[in-house]
């Protein structure tokens, strides 16, 4: 009876452990992942930021627009949550636009500490660490990434799964049908087909093959489901026509467009997501004898990783149609992967050193943040950077970091959480220089603000139609109209003759390479406006007279 009692304590200790670390986590990332953002969508969010605006102009709808048309590449769903958050803030901003995608992020962090700590809060809390450490999901959950959506799924089925196995709490997968449907509704086929194939590959790893077989066929009925709702959808929306550029969308086109090759994601994650991928590869390698013989609760949990990323490494690399963002679902499997590295007391050589460099790394991030940032301070007027406030706050952070890393380093020399601070300190030094160097000169570069408000003023002073020449749609010509706050349908033409045809007082918008390229006849007609820059891209803005 005794033995109970104590045991009952204990798990209610650690319960209460478990919450309070996991409210933390969800705090201090959403804090992270809010703090700092641009001013203007940058880049690909101007797309959803356009989502957003439309239907904060012109109401909810299944799907979202562009100049009121439907884009049938997404569900709405992900666009309405930034609806009511921009609903309750009054207006369409950066900030409205990011936050779901951040608290899901958050969510995302909580649910891996959760499953590390299943055998280990070490374990869970480096796990975090090098989920924080992964540029691709850093910066993805500071941005409006759909993909988070079933990276959420993805990691909370599993640790449906895992903690049902590990504590005998079946009842809680009726959860997952559930689960797989909303995420269906936020990604389209992705999002389900991504955290079922997971919970079957880990069923199969255990040899469950009853469950395998069960959950696979749930997977296919609720995506029936899924794709009945969908079409529905897309027929009260726009008719049969949308129901089949839905089809092509998300389904025909993925496969049969031309693409980047079948290694693609395998050679991507050495860059877009390190230091998790490779140091997720060493753990697996150095333990692989042990994986396979399942030597104890460590190396089955391990094996479930593995399982978890070679099957969506697998599966996202049938498709023709790849991009970096589309294996966001395997982050918590790579940090949980990765970071045993920082609890296994007996590591392997080759565990041993790899271990050893990455720590080595961590602790010099901070001096390199500082020469990096001094480098852009001092001499980044000659590629165009302005010195920024952020610039010099970073700076400031990333002293101060050297002088505690120092000072920990002294006090915790040959004790067991050298390694967690010296790793803490790495990620640290990534936040700052993420947040505080790299998107404020991203944000320099991409900015379309100052042209567009240029834009604004010639069409004050005499109004007229904006007509993009050769630009678009759905291309740089995003990138203006986020900017520009007025509901307009623009004008695309690509030829030419198409320039006479226009309606008077009409504004034309286009990149530099395609002005140039215009008839020397017809470039006398021609009154030059603007000389600036959409994204990257230089850009004019003319009239004909």
């Amino acid at each position: 009876m005794i033995p109970e009692q104590v045991t009952s304590v204990y798990l209610t200790d650690e319960s209460r452990r478990r919450t309070r670390d996991s409210l933390l986590i969800f705090t201090g990332a959403l804090l992270l992942f809010m703090v700092g953002l641009n001013p203007e969508f940058i880049g690909f969010q101007a797309r959803f930021g356009l989502f957003a605006q439309e239907m904060f102009r012109f109401g909810p709808s299944f799907f979202p627009t562009t100049y009121q048309s439907s884009y049938p590449d997404y569900p709405g769903t992900s666009t309405f949550l930034i609806y009511l958050v921009s609903k309750l803030l009054g207006q369409v901003t950066p900030f409205s636009a990011i936050l779901p995608t951040a608290v899901t992020s958050a969510l995302i962090l909580v649910l891996t500490y959760r499953i590390g700590a299943i055998r280990s809060r070490r374990w869970g809390l480096a796990a975090v660490l090098l989920a924080l450490f992964t540029a691709k999901f850093f910066n993805e959950s500071r941005s409006i990434a759909l993909d988070q959506y079933t990276s959420l799924a993805t990691v909370l089925s599993f640790y449906l799964v895992y903690s049902a196995t590990f504590y005998g709490r079946d009842k809680r997968l009726v959860l997952l049908p559930a689960i797989w449907f909303f995420s269906f509704a936020f990604r389209g086929p992705i999002g389900l087909v991504v955290p079922a194939a997971v919970v079957c590959s880990y069923y199969l790893w255990l040899a469950k093959y009853k469950r395998f077989i069960l959950a696979g066929m749930v997977a296919a009925v609720v995506l029936a489901l899924g794709f009945a709702s969908l079409f529905l959808a897309a027929k009260l929306q726009g008719g049969e026509s949308l129901v089949q550029s839905v089809l092509s969308a998300q389904m025909t086109s993925r496969m049969h467009d031309r693409g980047p090759g079948y290694a693609y994601y395998w050679l991507k994650g050495f860059t877009s997501y390190a230091p998790a991928y490779p140091l997720a590869i060493i753990v697996v390698i150095s333990r692989f004898k042990d994986i396979l013989g399942r030597k104890n609760d460590d190396d089955i949990l391990l094996g479930s990783l593995a399982c978890w990323i070679l099957i969506v490494l697998v599966g996202m690399s049938i498709p023709s149609v790849k991009k970096a963002r589309y294996i966001l679902p395997i982050v918590p499997a790579l940090s949980l992967a990765a970071s045993y590295m920082l609890i296994d007391t007996r590591p392997k050589r080759i565990l041993f050193e790899a271990k050893k460099i990455c720590l080595s790394i961590c602790s010099s991030l901070p001096l390199v943040g500082v020469v990096a940032t001094l480098g852009i301070i001092l001499f980044g007027k000659y590629f165009g950077l302005s010195v920024n406030a952020h610039f010099l706050f970073a700076l400031v952070l990333l002293i101060g970091l050297i002088i505690i890393a120092r000072t920990l380093d002294k006090r915790l020399r040959g004790r067991p959480n050298q390694d967690m601070v010296a790793a803490a300190i790495g990620v640290s030094a990534f936040i700052i220089v993420n947040i505080g160097v790299a998107q404020p000169v991203n944000e320099i570069l991409e900015s379309a603000r100052p042209f567009v408000e240029q834009v604004k003023l010639l069409e004050k002073e005499r109004p007229g139609d904006i007509v993009f020449y050769q630009v678009g749609p759905d291309t740089d010509d995003i990138k203006f109209m986020i900017n520009y706050d007025k509901p307009i349908t623009p004008i695309f033409i690509n030829s030419p003759d198409e320039l006479l045809q226009c309606p008077k007082n009409s504004y034309f918008i286009t990149m530099k390479q395609s002005f140039d390229n215009l008839p020397d006849d017809l470039k006398k007609q021609i009154k030059l406006c603007i000389n600036g820059r959409i994204g990257h891209r230089d850009s004019v803005v003319f009239t004909l007279e």
